[in-house]
């Protein structure tokens, strides 16, 4: 998943190489047209968001593990763990680990 991933990032990025002020009004344009969907997303969220993608600029671990929440996992170790290990969401939680960190 990993490999496909950065071949659909590698076509997106040869396709997507433009003058960096043409990207600002594509991103314009994004944010407007998800505005009309009821997605709120800046144009500088979405710079961030591309930055991130294409490999220039890393999440924090508060980050990682808030999105590791919303997957259902308690926190980026133990998603990376599922992806990249023998184990599944099933064994992930754990009750009192849940109580020490006030989930």
């Amino acid at each position: 998943m990993k490999r496909d991933l950065r071949l659909l990032f590698a076509e997106v990025g040869n396709k997507v190489k433009r003058e960096p002020h043409q990207l600002a009004t594509e991103f314009n344009g994004v944010s407007v047209a998800l505005t009309k969907h009821h997605f709120y997303l800046s144009k500088p969220s979405l710079r961030k968001f591309w930055a991130v993608l294409s490999g220039k600029r890393k999440l924090s671990q508060a980050a990682l593990n808030r999105l590791a929440l919303l997957a259902g996992f308690q926190d980026w170790k133990d998603l990376d763990d599922a992806i990249h290990g023998d184990v599944d969401a099933s064994v992930n939680y754990n009750e009192e680990e849940c109580n020490k960190r006030e989930c």
